[in-house]
């Protein structure tokens, strides 16, 4: 696995980018393979967020 560390700014990008691709599937009803990937990543986000502060 691999480990990337990112700057809070950054993180906060990446969550935004995250949750607009997870609304847009959820607007159009997909369930495809990349949601639970995308569910993954926004929830590793949120946590790292999290203990940031």
């Amino acid at each position: 696995m691999a480990r990337i560390e990112l700057e809070r700014v950054e993180t906060l990008e990446l969550l935004a980018m995250v949750l607009a691709h997870l609304n847009d599937a959820e607007a159009r009803h997909e369930m495809s393979a990349r949601v639970p990937l995308l569910m993954s990543i926004r929830d590793k986000l949120a946590k790292s967020l999290q203990e940031d502060t």
